[in-house]
């Protein structure tokens, strides 16, 4: 079993975002999405690092100056010609860790703890050399009544059934998902073949894509739902 105590958090962020323009740096309530979670990174227990990797100066120097450790990103691997496995694989070389803990900066709304309790339990659950399982990733249960090409595929129509009693599927958020970076790079993937399934509720697990989410999300972040963000 590997040692599951030398963990580094990478945060990979884009300069350019085709949907919502400068997602990673402008303003989001009291802070930026970059600086939200460098600094909800900063807080854990167990981290021997945060690192930003991006193209982007500007993005570099705010990560530098919230405490991160900036990384340089050849611009080859920010175009959308890259596949996404050549980015995952490119992004984590230079991150000094044998363990990397793969953050999306586009999930604001996981609280500190929850990021401790990924944390805590890959240490714990996760190992590599094992039977169990070879990595961490975060999911959102999904109970809802599925059809693809014009067939239900989780439920039979004639004995519907109630939603609570549907099969508990579940799909990942990338919220959080923590591996070694040997099986990283060995994949070019950041979730192995035997993930440990960690459940966020659908607010922890909100994640942005358009300028709606962004404005929902900054509104549950300012309403101070969620206290320990």
């Amino acid at each position: 079993m590997n040692n599951t105590t030398d963990i580094g958090a990478i945060i990979a962020a884009k300069g350019t975002s085709t949907r919502v323009p400068d997602k990673n740096i402008r303003p989001f309530g009291d802070t930026n999405l970059l600086e939200l979670k460098i600094n909800q990174l900063l807080q854990l227990e167990g981290l021997g690092g945060v690192y930003v990797n991006s193209e982007d100066e500007n993005i570099l120097d705010i990560a530098d100056k919230a405490g991160a450790t900036p990384i340089v990103r050849d611009p080859f691997y920010s175009t959308s010609e890259i596949p996404i496995n050549e980015v995952y694989k490119n992004v984590v070389q230079e991150v000094p860790h044998e363990h990397i803990m793969f953050i999306h900066i586009t999930s604001p709304l996981t609280k500190v703890s929850t990021l401790q309790s990924s944390i805590d339990i890959y240490r714990k659950v996760v190992t590599f050399k094992d039977n169990d399982y070879d990595s961490l990733a975060t999911v959102t249960s999904m109970h809802k009544f599925m059809w693809y090409d014009g067939k239900p595929i989780n439920y039979e129509p004639d004995k519907m059934p109630h939603s609570y009693d549907l099969p508990d599927y579940y799909v990942l958020n990338f919220a959080v998902n923590i591996l070694p970076k040997e099986l990283l790079v060995e994949r070019k993937n950041i979730i192995g073949d035997k993930i440990y399934p960690f459940h966020l509720d659908e607010v922890e697990s909100f994640d942005i894509d358009n300028q709606i989410e962004f404005d929902i999300a900054e509104t549950i972040y300012e309403s101070g739902i969620l206290k320990d963000i």
